[in-house]
């Protein structure tokens, strides 16, 4: 199964599956769990809901969505099949994610190949309005040697396209520690592209530096072209950091070139 490929008789029937006895990965709202189509047995991810808590859903419901909008992309996570409730979905089986590439990635032509798809996959969104909000090594996912990302739930849709205003408010943190851009402390809901752009810079630091980072603090690596691109993805004012993905490849690409 390729990654823009569909199952047959997509049709919201979870029954359609069969599901391991044990998950692959659990969160505070949803677990991964590999699974097996019936029909076809092709192996995928099935990813379900804990509980029906309102937020958990909506958050389901955005990945769901962000996968329809942007089907097809080469870079973004495919939804293959959904729950009419939006309390599950299924999107192909990743091979790994950055996080368990984190040795390889040390390399700078194997970050540099990570770097385009994920500026790729942030273009793509950013230039329908969608900005994700939680970028981190965990939801870069490789599949069929690509790089993917994934996981959009806590991303903000378009201006306008918010189902409820009052879920994301001011003073609320949103994201992960560490990866999640300052101004996301106090305002997620205002988040710009900006906020995507200074998690690429962190993922970058924990790359090159092997080190987690924390929050508020920028994980600059020693090393040159990368002290540079980082410095300026992660700036504490948004304004003065890359502005839009395809700026930060430019920078990723010239900076590179000038210390090769």
């Amino acid at each position: 199964m390729t990654a823009g490929s569909q199952l047959p008789n997509m049709d919201g029937d979870r029954t359609a599956y069969r599901l391991n006895p044990r998950p692959l990965a659990r969160g505070g709202q949803a677990e991964v769990i590999v699974a097996e189509h019936k029909v076809t047995g092709a192996k995928v991810a099935f990813k379900r809901l804990n509980s029906r808590n309102p937020r958990a859903v909506a958050r389901m419901r955005r990945e769901i969505e962000l996968g329809g909008v942007l089907r097809g992309h080469a870079h973004v996570m495919p939804v293959l099949d959904h729950g009419p409730a939006f309390d599950w979905f299924v999107m192909p089986l990743a091979e790994e994610n950055a996080e368990q590439a984190s040795q390889r990635l040390t390399s700078g032509e194997k970050l540099v190949e990570l770097l385009h798809a994920v500026c790729a996959a942030l273009g793509a969104a950013h230039d329908l309005g969608w900005v994700h909000r939680d970028l981190k090594p965990a939801n870069l996912l490789l599949l069929e040697d690509k790089w993917m990302v994934a996981d959009w739930g806590l991303g903000r849709r378009p201006r306008g396209d918010t189902t409820f205003n009052g879920r994301t408010v001011a003073g609320q943190f949103l994201g992960t520690e560490g990866f999640a851009a300052p101004e996301q402390e106090t305002d997620p809901h205002g988040a710009l592209a900006t906020v995507d752009i200074y998690s690429v810079g962190q993922i970058i630091g924990w790359a090159r530096t092997r080190q987690e980072p924390r929050q508020g603090q920028a994980l600059i690596p020693a090393d040159e072209p990368w002290r540079t691109i980082v410095a300026a993805a992660t700036d504490r004012v948004p304004e003065r950091r890359p502005q839009t993905a395809a700026a930060l490849r430019q920078l990723i690409d010239d900076e590179l070139a000038r210390t090769a």
